[in-house]
């Protein structure tokens, strides 16, 4: 089952009507709100309306490996504990430093930490977006994707599935290769539009992913209160405050430091360019969350997913 939207659905429609097989057959769907929570529930309404039991996300940018479905089978019916089923990470072949410096992002412990669930050995607790597999029978409970979300609608039906007790995992049988962006301007844009729908519900997504704005209100809070001090005639105060932004922002400095020191020793020269990476999708995550704080999540073009 494909859903489709935008400038490429006549591109679309040729491949799906001219990759039909004896073992499986694609129905391609039509999303008017050209929106990517809008196309998982048409497909999700629609595989239900057909009695399925498995329903597999998608997103772009990707591929799987060739025994996915094999290998899928095979989990549901050995784990029947487990609710979703994502695949474990790997990486289209980078095609150059910068594209595998942010495929390093994506692997750190301060960008997207998708180490995790990157080449494990065994099953592990936890859940990949872009890729991944539900019982339909949980939909019931859990509900559609909230097609509020424009962005980080998989984060959060995850939280809201897990607060409902559903259990995720990721297994290393499952193999899901992505292509991330190839630009740093593609990546900031990713990374404020994350922020800004992180802002239409915090409480949907983890500590690590509130860290930017917390750490940036943090400082900005800590600025304005030593310029306060200082224009009271209270200079003590003012150094005392000013002492804690910089041992913050030292603190700060050092661990992306480390970080990148020990990605460098793994995976090379590539990790040269992660520190300068992390503070500038650290900044521009904490600068849409604001945005989306302030001015709320007002739809954009860019945003719309072909």
């Amino acid at each position: 089952m494909v859903v489709v939207s935008g400038t490429k659905c006549r591109e679309i429609e040729w491949v799906v009507n001219n990759a039909q097989s004896d073992d499986f057959h694609l129905v391609l769907l039509q999303n008017p709100d050209r929106y990517t929570p809008h196309a998982l529930n048409i497909g999700i309404k629609h595989a239900m309306e057909k009695g399925a039991e498995i329903i597999q996300m998608l997103g772009a940018h990707c591929y799987l490996n060739i025994d996915y479905f094999a290998n899928l089978a095979k989990i549901v019916d050995n784990y029947e504990d487990v609710s979703i089923f994502s695949p474990c990470y790997e990486f289209f072949p980078a095609e150059n430093i910068l594209e595998r410096s942010i495929q390093l992002f994506h692997l750190s412990r301060l960008g997207r930490n998708w180490q995790r669930i990157y080449r494990p050995t065994k099953p592990v607790p936890g859940f990949g977006s872009g890729a991944f597999a539900i019982r339909s029978s949980i939909i019931a409970k859990t509900g559609y994707f909230d097609e509020k979300f424009i962005r980080n609608q998989d984060n959060e039906f995850f939280s809201r599935a897990r607060r409902m007790g559903f259990k995720g995992m990721a297994f290393p049988e499952l193999k899901y290769y992505y292509k991330t962006r190839n630009s740093i301007k593609k990546l900031r844009e990713q990374n404020f539009d994350y922020g800004r729908f992180f802002a239409l519900d915090p409480f949907s997504h983890s500590l690590k992913q509130a860290a930017p704005v917390m750490f940036y209100s943090f400082l900005l809070l800590l600025a304005v209160v030593t310029a306060i001090f200082y224009f009271a005639e209270m200079p003590k105060y003012g150094l005392l405050t000013n002492g804690l932004f910089m041992l913050t922002m030292g603190i700060y400095l050092a661990a992306i430091m480390v970080e990148s020191f020990r990605r460098f020793m793994k995976d090379g020269a590539a990790a040269l360019n992660l520190p300068s990476i992390l503070i500038m999708m650290h900044l521009y995550y904490a600068m849409g969350s604001f945005s989306g704080f302030l001015f709320g999540q007002k739809k954009r073009g860019d945003n719309k997913k072909e």
